[in-house]
């Protein structure tokens, strides 16, 4: 296993190293920050969102094990709404409200058997923009507090910067940073971006060409113009171009009818993967609305990837 120590935690080791023997009993021990190796990260990737405000059906380990990626569906701005909505609320600092619906056993029931679950942090209505080193270390604080909540977790998607909310790149590559200091190079950094938005693709570029991206998701759906023949595959080609195939997945929907059909999905998907063998792989929006399906999208699509 790996062991991290904040400077601080470094300081107070040195202090006590310094400190006489008899003083020693009355200074009480800082535990340090264990984070245990993780596997490497799938080759191909089957993903689905996982809503945790939607449990009353299905819960996260019900998620079929044909996805060998799950996305725990999310973490908001630690700040009062306005209007019913979190963007830009707070310092920076992030927080996850359903661990009553969605506890640290089952996730890490999900981890023991071999799928990976990455919190979402962001999206709709809960964006936020990273635009100074204040805000990104307000963020990094309270991501540890809910790996920790969780008993671990595999990664981290950053959904907080669509819809025009922006972001640094600077601040987003910063932020990447210091969670993969703190959880191994196997953590994973990845985001559902807008597909038609080039500043999006222009910051996940910079993030890929930073070596932090593990790879990046453009959402197709919650647009008729995605259900279009040749649509999804002629846009993924703009995003193959600037992160390269390994670190291009694509966001499909299953069941859901506001987004591309399950014939819809095949055709594209097998037009990509045409075009691109190295695609890294794909996901769909949600979990509950595929297993509300009977998992017939997840088994299609796994059949294919």
């Amino acid at each position: 296993m790996e062991v991290f120590e904040s400077p601080a935690l470094g300081r107070r080791a040195l202090l006590l190293a310094t400190l006489p023997s008899a003083l020693l009993g009355c200074v009480v021990p800082v535990p340090s920050r264990v984070v245990h190796p993780q596997s490497p990260l799938p080759a191909k990737v089957l993903a689905c969102y996982y809503a945790a405000w939607d449990t009353r059906t299905y819960g996260i380990s019900d998620v079929p094990m044909d996805f060998n990626v799950t996305y725990l569906f999310h973490a908001k701005p630690n700040g009062p709404p306005v209007d019913r909505s979190w963007i830009n609320v707070g310092d920076g600092s992030f927080r996850f409200d359903h661990h009553a619906e969605v506890t640290a056993s089952q996730v890490q029931r999900c981890r023991a058997r071999g799928q990976k679950v990455i919190l979402t942090v962001g999206g709709e209505r809960a964006g936020f923009n990273f635009d100074n080193r204040h805000k990104s270390r307000n963020f990094v604080e309270s991501f540890r507090a809910m790996y920790d909540a969780f008993r671990g977790l595999d990664g981290c998607d950053f959904n907080n910067f669509e819809a025009k909310v922006g972001s640094s790149p600077a601040e987003m590559i910063w932020i990447a940073q210091q969670l993969k200091a703190l959880y191994g190079p196997q953590f994973a950094i990845t985001a559902p971006p807008e597909p038609n938005s080039p500043e999006d693709r222009a910051m996940l570029k910079a993030m890929a060409d930073a070596g932090v991206l593990s790879w990046a998701a453009p959402q197709f759906y919650g647009w008729p113009g995605f259900n279009a023949a040749g649509f999804i595959s002629n846009r993924t080609d703009d995003w193959v171009r600037d992160l390269g195939a390994d670190k291009v997945v694509l966001g499909l929907a299953a069941n859901y009818a506001n987004g591309p059909s399950l014939q819809d999905c095949i055709r594209e998907w097998e037009t990509v993967r045409g075009r691109h063998p190295g695609i890294r792989g794909m996901f769909c929006w949600n979990a509950q609305f595929n297993l509300a399906g009977g998992n017939t999208w997840g088994k299609m699509m796994k059949a294919r990837l």
